[in-house]
């Protein structure tokens, strides 16, 4: 007889000598990496050189490019190739002065086309980021034409006109925007920059940039994101040649970038080859994910979100006799 006192909420039987108690297929790893996502990008970008040659003076001579001098030196004593790595000339000169030191507006515009590819790391907690990140960019000088007199000055094409830029930043942002699938974020990026290569790192002292972005993402899955970047650079240098005063360059830039990020799955793959389960699935007492969907399709999909192929037909499957 069963007494009217037993408890109902306990098993008469203890179904624990029978059954392993179901734990979750994550570890403290996984855990703990759920929310960094690391990222790679590439882009396109577009430098705007800018210039004020305030206590400088121009020289031009015929088919020649641009030299400077200063008031102290006088046009005996020129700085060439004065954007990156100023050299100087010291030969008898002619009377070339087309601009003595302190015309008014005197200084020089010019653009560079930037390639960059860089690598991101970032932690995400309710709808904010931080992390950080590196870059290496291949930068190409175009000309740069006077703001003034251009009709007397000629444009100025550095001697090497083809370098690289290294970059490291801290980031900052938060998320503002749903639209469909799409994720808007607003982003801010403070670092350190250094011009590698055609630059005369002995002349020329870069200053703190910052840039400010939308980050426009789009998830494939749980773990994978492809996303677009366009933001605005400022940023500067100055450039001193062998015993004269620095010269400023604002070298602010536009950039927009494309790349990817992805997080460690907080389930690992299913082990079994021939499982062909398409959701989170235990097997014995440990949970795992799918292993028929890549990582940029849905891991875990819901009912109508699943790929609509059938395995079949996919891929060398459509040649075998049993592709299950």
């Amino acid at each position: 007889m069963i007494s009217l006192s037993q408890d109902q909420g306990k098993s008469p039987i203890p179904l624990d000598h029978f059954y392993a108690k179901p734990r979750h297929g994550t570890n403290v790893i996984r855990t703990a990496l759920r929310n960094v996502r690391f990222g790679l990008y590439t882009g396109l970008g577009r430098t705007y050189f800018s210039n004020h040659l305030d206590g400088y003076g121009v020289y031009q001579a015929p088919g020649q490019a641009p030299e400077l001098f200063t008031s102290t030196s006088t046009p005996s004593l020129r700085y060439t190739n004065w954007i990156n790595d100023a050299g100087t000339n010291t030969t008898t000169p002619g009377s070339y002065v087309v601009a003595n030191p302190g015309t008014s507006g005197l200084g020089f515009k010019g653009h560079a086309l930037n390639l960059p590819l860089g690598g991101t790391v970032h932690y995400e907690f309710d709808r904010y980021r931080v992390g950080g990140g590196y870059s290496y960019e291949l930068m190409s000088i175009g000309t740069l034409h006077s703001q003034i007199l251009s009709d007397k000055i000629s444009d100025m094409t550095p001697a090497s006109s083809t370098g690289f830029v290294r970059k490291y930043w801290v980031m900052a942002g938060a998320s503002f925007y749903r639209w469909n699938e799409y994720l808007f974020s607003g982003d801010l990026q403070v670092g350190s920059y250094k011009l590698k290569g055609n630059y005369n790192t002995g002349q020329v002292v870069p200053s703190v940039f910052f840039n400010l972005g939308v980050t426009i993402e789009q998830s494939l899955s749980e773990y994978f994101r492809v996303y677009a970047r366009p933001y605005y650079e400022i940023k500067s240098y100055d450039l001193t040649p062998p015993g004269a005063t620095p010269i400023h360059f604002n070298v602010n830039a536009l950039y927009v970038n494309v790349g990817f990020t992805y997080s460690i799955p907080e389930l690992p793959r299913c082990f079994l080859n021939d499982c062909h389960v398409q959701i989170n699935h235990a097997h014995g007492n440990k949970e795992y994910r799918s292993r028929r969907h890549p990582i940029y399709k849905k891991q875990n999909p819901g009912y109508g979100e699943n790929d609509p192929t059938l395995i079949k037909y996919k891929g060398r499957n459509k040649n075998k006799l049993n592709p299950y």
